[in-house]
């Protein structure tokens, strides 16, 4: 793999390459572009895979050549605290808003540590989590940010991140910077990236969804919550008892909150809904029509009363651009004809009233084709591609499709057989006596059976579900279990309670036999090699819902081709996404472990061994006695046991 990451960066190719889970695919393209000289911009899909490059991988390939290299570490807008949006609404007329103490706290802890921090980002605090309600208090957006009129401005984290990055020979960003950068250039010309010879994607297999949120438009409760707290304090600050500033902020609140709770059919909350006639699928058409027509009229409102007194102040006129700016956007989402041939549009809901209408494409095309096509000495002369799953054949299709580069002959496609002895060092067991995974009593049948199997183990174990929903019911079931004392003693971490860092900081390290079940971006970037986790239950196959309104469009296109739905779309996500979760199991050539798969339908449906073939080969265990023994071998060989197994 290095060898020709080597080629492709002295001639000047575009390349993707699979390669297994944990077998070094960093490593495999830092050291041939460090050995190159140039510059370079990696890009990753999360923020902790940006941090594990920037403090762990780059600094060991460099300090093993020998070769020193200028990195900067470059995240979002939001991944910098504010100061002066932090101090504003700690002590500014925002703060009159907050009823709750522990926000208040949260924040005033926020502060004592903002003032301290040399990098001001907001993944040194452990304590926040990703949907912490703190979060928008303490960040800015490129709407609301005050710019050089900010008072903070000698400070600014943001500023001084991407001050560093194009001084930098080489920039780690993630998905969400690239595709935020690119827009930027679209609509300004500016740049966030300095100019590079070399673009790197590593987890490439996340560009497709990544892109698809950045190169389609979308407007929802966030952006009004977020435009009326600032309506809300810089009214009153302004133009102090000319607008009723105060009704206008609820106004725009409770529209917001209003179209959340529109009536919708059963089993569809939290889901996405397609959006093609004059109302959403499966939502009630009065109550739609009636709330859509809310925001409608608080925006148009707001947008009247900062238009009258815009004059008193440069941040009242950049607030009436940003409510005309939306009001537009609502107006444009709303109407069917503005959307582009191809696009899709849909509705999603959140918890905690959150929604949001997306207007897209299906898949991401429509920039990466002419940017490989287009690589050349005046821009970045080649394209690198890198993740554990790309596809299934040596084009790498499932991949280069979503990008539009199945026929590129600018990219050449490899793919790398993983070193391990998986037949030797894994097992896979599939439970035939579940209930089937559509019944309700499926998470709790399959609680039970972990906390069995983690108890023998003791702990070691992580689950992994399709939905956050699951993860809280098998959380609170794992923990009765342990309360009532059915099953040894056991640490439940479920996602969602603390950081996804301090989570699995705290599995590593556990004293005590641990459990930890997550979801979502836990499916991948996450590396608990040696005996840290030995055992890894997948709850379901990850099969996208049925309607979902991106792979409904999908779908339809493939038919349109003469192609199967199933077979060419929704068969594929599945075996990717089922891969790129069994990849967590064994990360170096000593690790072993055992892969549950709590679906039947693995072993009942046809398509069942088109999945199970998709990973790699394991050896078989046959029932809950062999699945028993293998976990006893497990115990007995452990190079270390920090616990007692429950036997």
């Amino acid at each position: 793999m290095a060898t020709a990451f080597a080629r492709a960066i002295e001639s000047g190719d575009s390349l993707a390459v699979e390669a297994g889970t944990g077998v070094g695919k960093t490593f495999a393209y830092l050291t041939p572009l460090l050995l190159s000289g140039r510059r370079a911009i990696i890009s990753t899909a999360t923020q902790a895979l940006q941090d594990q490059l920037f403090h762990r991988d780059i600094p060991a390939v460099a300090g093993a050549l020998g070769l020193p290299v200028r990195v900067a570490l470059l995240k979002g807008r939001s991944s910098y605290v504010c100061l002066h949006r932090l101090e504003q609404s700690l002590h500014g007329p925002a703060s009159r808003g907050l009823r709750d103490p522990a926000i208040s706290a949260g924040l005033s802890q926020a502060l004592r540590w903002a003032v301290q921090s040399h990098r001001g980002d907001l993944a040194e605090l452990d304590t926040l989590d990703e949907q912490s309600p703190l979060r928008p208090l303490m960040t800015s957006t490129l709407d609301n940010c005050a710019g050089d009129a900010c008072p903070r401005l000698a400070v600014c984290h943001v500023n001084r991140a991407r001050q560093e990055a194009w001084q930098a020979e080489w920039v780690v960003i993630n998905h969400h910077v690239f595709f935020a950068d690119h827009v930027l250039q679209g609509s300004d010309g500016a740049s966030l990236l300095p100019p590079a010879e070399l673009v790197v994607f590593d987890e490439a297999h996340r560009l497709n969804d990544t892109g698809i949120g950045f190169l389609g438009r979308s407007f929802g409760s966030a952006q009004l919550r977020e435009i009326a707290r600032d309506l809300a304090s810089h009214g009153p600050r302004w133009a102090r008892g000319q607008r009723p500033w105060a009704h206008l902020a609820l106004t725009l609140q409770q529209s917001a909150r209003a179209l959340a709770d529109v009536p919708r059919q059963a089993g569809v909350a939290g889901a996405r809904l397609r959006w093609q006639a004059l109302v959403p699928d499966g939502v009630e058409p009065a109550s739609w029509k009636r709330c859509v027509a809310d925001v409608s009229r608080a925006l148009a409102d707001a947008g009247e009363a900062l238009t009258g007194t815009a004059a008193a102040s440069v941040e009242l006129e950049r607030l009436r651009a940003r409510m005309q700016a939306l009001h537009t956007l609502w107006g444009d989402m709303l109407n069917a004809a503005t959307l582009r041939a191809g696009d899709v549009r849909w509705v999603e809901w959140g918890d905690a009233h959150q929604w949001r209408v997306v207007c897209a494409p299906t898949d991401s095309s429509l920039l990466f084709r002419p940017l490989v096509a287009s690589a050349s000495a005046t821009g970045p002369r080649s394209w690198l591609f890198a993740s554990a799953t790309l596809g299934s054949d040596e084009r790498l299709s499932w991949f280069t499709r979503s990008l539009g580069l199945e026929h590129s002959p600018a990219l050449k496609t490899l793919r790398v057989a993983s070193p391990f002895d998986h037949a030797a060092q894994a097992a896979l067991y599939v439970p035939s006596d579940l209930p089937d995974p559509a019944d309700a009593s499926h998470t709790l049948s399959l609680a039970l059976a972990v906390a069995r199997w983690a108890s023998r183990l003791g702990g070691r174990t992580l689950v992994l579900t399709t939905t956050l929903r699951a993860v809280a019911r098998l959380a609170d079931q794992l923990q009765s279990e342990v309360a009532h004392g059915r099953c040894g003693p056991l640490r439940v971490l479920a996602q969602g309670r603390h950081s996804k860092r301090s989570m699995l900081a705290r599995f590593r390290a556990a004293s005590e036999p641990c459990v930890l079940v997550a979801s979502a971006s836990f499916w991948e970037g996450v590396d608990l090699a040696g005996d840290a986790l030995q055992l890894l239950v997948i709850d379901k196959l990850p099969f996208a819902p049925p309607d979902d309104p991106l792979m409904q469009a999908r779908g339809e296109q493939q038919e349109a081709l003469g192609l199967s739905a199933f077979r060419d779309v929704f068969l594929p996500e599945a075996a990717m996404a089922l891969k790129q979760g069994a990849g967590r199991l064994i990360r170096s050539e000593s690790d072993r472990g055992i892969l549950v798969l709590g679906d039947r339908r693995a072993l009942t449906r046809s398509y069942g061994n088109i999945l199970l073939q998709s990973l790699p080969d394991m050896r078989r265990l046959n029932d809950e006695a062999d699945l028993e023994d293998a976990i006893d071998a497990l115990v007995l060989t452990r190079s270390s046991t920090k616990v007692r197994p429950r036997t």
